[in-house]
């Protein structure tokens, strides 16, 4: 979008321009259905689940669907796109403020928001995590995440940058302003950090995944009892 447009969550033209140009299509959504490996027992959690993309196609497969986003707009979108999932529930909430009241969960799935947190903010996130999470309740996070560490982003700009424009393609034009915001102004961070903040979170990382050095996920597993 051009430099100075709002990037507020509350303005519902960035988050028109948003879901324009990077909702989730049934065909991307698949490898993390896959991964989740969801049943109908199940009691499934999507932090930043914008206009319900995700949750549209994992309601069928779950006993309950929760969606937790911060943005009244992409709330308002998700319960249009969900009315016909009646075990499926919204939150307008931030995430280190989600209390979901006694409720728990065992599958918690979370693409491209977490990197809105500060790293510290990423830990304690994640050690609250264990307060809704049942033990054994997996949780796929994909986002942001370098691999390297972002203390050393600058000296890695020249990689970025050039595996950037090769992944997003032909809309490298319309999404470098974003890409460049995100990387300058949030908090995208390195895999290792995400594999130690969970690990001393409570939880097991079965799977590591890089799609680019700038973009990779983990599938973790929340140990105890």
């Amino acid at each position: 979008m051009p430099t100075g447009e709002s990037r507020d969550w509350r303005d519902p033209r960035f988050v028109a321009h948003y879901n324009a140009l990077y909702a989730l299509a049934a065909e991307a959504a698949r490898p993390y259905l896959a991964r989740l490996a969801l049943k109908p027992e199940d009691r499934l959690v999507d932090f930043g689940c914008g206009d319900g993309s995700f949750l549209a196609l994992a309601a069928p497969l779950v006993g309950e669907a929760v969606g937790v986003d911060g943005s009244p707009r992409q709330i308002e979108l998700a319960r249009l796109r969900l009315e016909g999932f009646p075990n499926a529930k919204l939150v307008r909430s931030g995430f280190l403020e989600f209390a979901p009241r006694g409720r728990t969960f065992t599958k918690a799935f979370s693409r491209k928001a977490l990197h809105h947190l500060t790293d510290p903010d990423k830990e304690a996130f994640l050690r609250k995590s264990t307060d809704w999470l049942s033990p054994g309740a997996l949780f796929l996070i994909e986002d942001g995440m370098f691999d390297f560490e972002r203390r050393d982003l600058e000296e890695n700009m020249p990689r970025v940058m050039e595996q950037a424009r090769a992944h997003f393609g032909a809309a490298w034009e319309a999404k470098a302003g974003d890409f460049l915001h995100s990387l300058r102004e949030e908090f995208p961070t390195g895999q290792d950090f995400w594999a130690r903040a969970l690990a001393a979170a409570g939880f097991r990382v079965l799977e590591r995944w890089q799609k680019t050095c700038f973009l990779g996920g983990l599938l973790a597993l929340r140990e105890g009892r």
